[in-house]
């Protein structure tokens, strides 16, 4: 059963031609699909579509994209506030670009869960899943490792415990010996929640490890 499908996905800017030209894939459920391809050819297009953030960024998409039977391309951005992060999530390419580095850890997952007027979260728990101490929460971005950053991201994005998340190149900047431990950290979270992981990379060898299989832009 498929999570999420993409049919014919033509997307752009302006009046320019599209960036992306009838594109399709499904993502099953419970799977790992990498979205693979050159820095410019497209990917974050593809995210902002999926997300219905593309209108706001002065762009267009046609086609389809199909979850729980709902085409999101059609929805106003009422439904998608009551969709977005709460049952798709994303973690953007920079940590730094999810976390406000004027505020504390704590502050940023509170605002949160404001803006998605969610009940009472376990933020403690949150950080525990990703393998952070609850002090995080105490502590601003620029005082966490990149490693560390990247974990608060995640842990952010896995806070109103969506079904799909969206990674933007996830491990790209880190060492590969903090890659290895985001990958390993990423696959105990899929199995003990069955996730569905779009995961955007201009990284094939990382995609081939990781993914169960990927698609090329």
């Amino acid at each position: 059963m498929a999570a999420l499908e993409v049919k014919n996905l033509t997307a752009g800017y302006g009046d320019r031609a599209p960036v992306i030209n009838y594109l399709s894939f499904d993502l099953a459920a419970g799977e790992t699909l990498g979205l693979c391809g050159r820095s410019g050819c497209g990917k974050t297009t593809v995210i902002w579509a999926v997300l219905g953030m593309l209108r706001a960024l002065g762009g267009y998409a046609g086609g389809e994209v199909l979850y729980e039977g709902r085409d999101l391309l059609q929805l106003g951005e009422k439904e998608w506030r009551a969709l977005r992060w709460r049952e798709i999530a994303l973690v953007p390419q920079s940590s730094m670009s999810a976390l406000n580095p004027m505020f504390t850890i704590g502050r940023t997952f509170r605002e949160t869960q404001r803006a998605h007027k969610a009940e009472r979260l376990d933020f403690d728990a949150a950080l525990g899943d990703v393998g952070l101490p609850p002090d995080t929460l105490r502590r601003y971005p620029h005082e966490l490792s990149g490693g560390m950053r990247q974990r608060a991201s995640l842990a952010l994005a896995l806070l109103l415990d969506p079904d799909i998340l969206i990674l933007d190149e996830a491990t790209t900047g880190l060492d590969v010996i903090i890659e290895a431990e985001i990958l390993r950290l990423l696959r105990e979270i899929q199995r003990r929640r069955g996730l569905s992981i779009l995961f955007v990379s201009h990284d094939r060898r990382v995609t081939a490890e990781f993914c169960h299989r990927r698609i090329e832009l």
